[in-house]
């Protein structure tokens, strides 16, 4: 079975592009990262997909740098997200339609991360942070899913996790690869 997986992880993403000119990345563009933290795998396995974080490009006062929703919203600098990825791979995704106001980093910043995936309460995981940016400026990058939409809820450890954390497989949300699949 995880011999499968694998394989179908490797047909999944070997097209697609790694990396990207960091030079040419302005606010509003989204990385995407495999990071090696503990729900990674989970969300990897559960998404089909191997890129499991994602960040948006926001503006500072020092450059171009990255706000992702981690333990809080935070912004970093870009090498330093892309050194939390596993073989520091990471894509660059520019959707076609920009924000036409800059990003309000202040009204993110410090919000705690949803470990429930919830869109209904004021904390915030990675791809939720990145749709709702883009969602309060009147564009959707792609509607949200049902979590049992998900790979991950034919699978019984999986199923098992989100039975923990109190998920019910029929609240939607916006994972990573979703985002990534409409861009």
């Amino acid at each position: 079975m995880k011999k499968i997986l694998l394989i179908l992880l490797v047909l999944l993403c070997g097209s697609c592009r790694r990396g990207g000119d960091l030079s040419t990345l302005r606010e509003g563009d989204i990385l995407f990262i495999e990071t090696r933290s503990f729900q990674s795998k989970f969300i990897k396995l559960g998404m089909m997909s191997i890129w499991s974080h994602c960040g948006i490009a926001v503006n500072t006062p020092d450059g171009v740098q990255i706000m992702e929703a981690d333990t809080t919203v935070r912004i970093l600098p870009v090498e330093r997200f892309i050194d939390k990825s596993v073989g520091k791979k990471y894509i660059i995704k520019r959707p076609p339609q920009q924000l036409s106001q800059p990003i309000d980093k202040e009204a993110w910043i410090g919000r705690w991360y949803d470990l429930n995936f919830s869109f209904d309460n004021e904390e915030v995981y990675c791809s939720e942070l990145v749709w709702l940016i883009y969602k309060n400026q009147g564009i959707e990058l792609c509607p949200p899913r049902k979590i049992n939409t998900h790979f991950m809820a034919r699978v019984p450890m999986l199923q098992r996790a989100l039975r923990e954390r109190n998920i019910s497989p029929e609240q939607e949300a916006v994972a990573p690869c979703d985002l990534l699949r409409a861009l």
